[in-house]
């Protein structure tokens, strides 16, 4: 298998990122949320609603054979995104988006880093070292998401 490289995103990469996210939600995340939620929560996104991120050097993409396999987001303090393409899935391809994700989360800032994590992620990210802060719903409009606020210990390797 060919090792997996990370850069940063660029706009040209939009519409990838794009479809690895709504692949990821679509396949990954039916098992805790039903499809048709899924589906319309995805339903207000392009893949010009990444350029801010990408813009402001947020974005970064995992590649394998220069094919865009996964996407994460981070700013200082939080791990605002992870997302692996379904084919992709449990070949660590997280693993690697995670880490990097917490070194950018990390560059100037101190004490824990935060996240959001879909149900469905939760275990991935306790593995990881991230344990639960809170459980809620996110509401977005008359959509609502269950959702569980992690940290990582600053203290902590992952």
């Amino acid at each position: 298998m060919q090792p997996f490289t990370i850069r940063t995103a660029q706009r040209a990469d939009a519409s990838a990122i794009y479809a690895i996210h709504q692949a990821s939600l679509i396949t990954l995340c039916v098992t805790h949320y039903p499809l048709d939620t899924l589906q319309r929560w995805f339903s207000n996104k392009s893949p010009e609603g990444y350029y801010p991120a990408i813009d402001d050097g947020e974005l970064f993409v995992c590649e394998q054979s220069k094919m865009a396999i996964g996407f994460g987001h981070a700013v200082p303090g939080e791990v605002v995104a992870i997302f692996v393409h379904p084919d992709f899935a449990g070949r660590g391809v997280g693993k690697c988006l995670l880490r990097h994700a917490i070194q950018c989360a990390s560059k100037d800032h101190e004490g824990p880093i935060k996240l959001i994590a879909t149900l469905n992620a939760e275990p991935f990210y306790a593995k990881h070292g991230f344990h639960e802060v809170r459980r809620y719903t996110i509401e977005r409009g008359d959509l609502q998401f269950p959702a569980v606020e992690m940290e990582l210990d600053a203290d902590k390797p992952n």
